[in-house]
């Protein structure tokens, strides 16, 4: 069993399948030493899309999409340098079953139960549906027709479907909401019709429910290449920003992990220290009497001392390495903070490693 989930909600053909296939693409090879890993059949799986992603051109060499009664598990294992960070599934599922829901009551059962056990939830934008206007158009009357004409587009053809999932999402976690990302995939197609800031105001008031008080929201453009829609779909396979995402769920997902253990190793040493302190004067006790020494109990206690120091030398041991671990991460978000946003609160901020990174 992995150790956590995460859920994808997005629509036929925002690019959930893709997401997956890039995700291992760009990881499996290793990025600054973290890896992904899978099992051999789903690896198996995505080293096939891999290959025709290569050796095909046209939209035939992406994934076909995803059918409406498939519901695909994958498993993850991140790595750093070879040492195990977080396990992780991804479910993936045809977009149009959040449309269907009477016709295959048994997917829509599992995406609901996915969304309620998530520990982050990501939702899919279709960069496609912000491809409306001119480009770098110079016109103020024009730009505002063609912004309201983008907005209105996610609203309709995604917010619209989408946010009653969200409100599924923030009700079952209510006494602590994981992070929401929204994933904009095609980056590379609608960047040049979009002016600065304008994918997050169309967010913001598309999916005003998330942008609240006592919400992590995140923002992050993807593409498999900034210029593989180039010739017919023939471009280079160069993945953008797809690494972003996942690790910020990895992130706060593995900082409560590593609360949690630290939490517990606090109280193994200060039992372990309890029982040397015990230890220890029963010692003294002995050696200060007159007569009758127990030299058993001395070696005793001499024992339990070593082994209960030799216990707090290998929790000290654990929690370094998850130390050095969550470090990583946080320093690879910290690397690549300049290409994605954070909103605290509804109103956006730099990210920063939380200052309970420090207590551990």
């Amino acid at each position: 069993m992995a150790d956590t989930r995460f859920t994808g909600l997005g629509l036929s053909g925002s690019g959930k399948t893709c997401y997956v296939l890039g995700m291992y693409y760009e990881m499996c090879v290793g990025l600054r030493g973290f890896t992904l890993t899978t099992t051999n059949q789903t690896a198996s799986k995505l080293e096939n899309w891999m290959d025709e992603l290569d050796e095909k051109s046209g939209k035939e060499r992406f994934p076909a999409g995803t059918s409406l009664t498939e519901f695909t598990n994958y498993s993850f294992m991140l790595n750093y340098h070879n040492e195990p960070i977080m396990s992780f599934d991804w479910n993936d599922y045809g977009g149009r079953t959040l449309h269907s829901r009477e016709d295959n009551q048994e997917v829509f059962e599992k995406i609901n139960d996915s969304i309620d056990t998530s520990t982050a939830l990501y939702i899919f934008v279709d960069g496609d549906l912000m491809c409306k206007g001119e480009k770098h158009c110079q016109n103020k009357e024009q730009i505002k027709q063609d912004r309201m004409k983008r907005l209105n587009n996610v609203k309709r053809k995604c917010a619209r479907s989408i946010n009653s999932y969200i409100s599924s999402f923030v009700s079952s976690h209510e006494e602590a909401l994981p992070p929401i990302i929204f994933v904009i995939t095609k980056a590379d197609l609608c960047k040049d019709y979009l002016e600065d800031g304008e994918m997050e105001d169309i967010l913001k008031e598309a999916f005003s429910s998330v942008f609240g008080k006592g919400t992590i929201v995140y923002a992050v453009a993807v593409s498999l290449g900034n210029n593989i829609s180039d010739d017919n779909y023939s471009g280079e396979v160069e993945p953008v920003n797809i690494h972003i995402p996942f690790f910020l769920g990895i992130f706060h997902e593995f900082l409560n992990r590593c609360l949690g253990i630290k939490k517990y190793l606090d109280r193994e040493n200060n039992h372990a220290r309890e029982t040397i302190s015990r230890c220890q004067s029963a010692i003294d006790h002995e050696n200060n009497r007159w007569f009758f020494t127990d030299y058993n109990r001395i070696n005793q206690c001499a024992k339990q001392i070593q082994a209960e120091n030799l216990n707090i030398a290998e929790n000290e041991k654990q929690l370094q390495k998850y130390r050095t671990l969550l470090n990583a991460v946080a320093n690879e978000l910290v690397r690549s903070s300049a290409f994605f946003k954070m909103f605290l609160d509804g109103k956006e901020t730099e990210f920063t490693p939380p200052s309970e990174l420090n207590s551990i």
